[in-house]
């Protein structure tokens, strides 16, 4: 079973204006602790994506003043909401992305992804034993003594000890 990126990403999407300053960018990426932000032109079209690394960029340029269409990515990859997971990972390793946003059918945007979201889809524990991502397994009620996370139906709490 391949996941999809629609069962994994973040639906809230920050955006910034092509016309904001990459102070403003700095302090929204810091504020709402993310990696990048979806950059929106003059009719609220995506038109880029600015990121910490870009950020990173202006301040070594001593140039945080300027406008963030200045140091966005233009030319950026996103996918579709059926895209695979696997798929979306080898774009961000083609193309040195970590972030894609998400598109719908209708074009609009529907969510982003990362490569952070990407590892822990792909790593969660629960899905690679039992086919069923942690949120979709039933607790117990039960709390482990050590590690105070709920027992679930399988057996498994986190830290092991309590499983079993």
């Amino acid at each position: 079973m391949d996941i999809k990126v629609a069962q994994i990403a973040k639906s809230k999407v920050f955006v910034v204006r092509s016309t904001d300053s990459m102070v403003t960018v700095a302090q929204a990426l810091k504020d709402k602790n993310i990696g990048s932000l979806i950059v929106l032109g003059k009719k609220d079209e995506v038109v880029g994506i600015v990121t910490e690394r870009d950020v990173v960029k202006a301040a070594a340029n001593k140039d945080l003043d300027s406008p963030v269409e200045k140091y966005m990515t233009k030319d950026i990859k996103g996918v579709t909401e059926d895209t695979s997971a696997t798929e979306s990972l080898g774009i961000m390793l083609d193309h040195g992305f970590r972030h894609l946003p998400i598109v719908g059918k209708d074009g609009k945007l529907r969510g982003i992804i990362s490569i952070r979201d990407l590892a822990r889809s792909l790593l969660d524990t629960h899905f690679m034993q039992f086919g069923k991502f942690s949120e979709e397994v039933s607790g117990t009620g039960v709390i482990c003594p050590v590690c105070g996370l709920e027992i679930d139906e399988y057996g498994y709490c986190g830290c092991g000890v309590g499983s079993g």
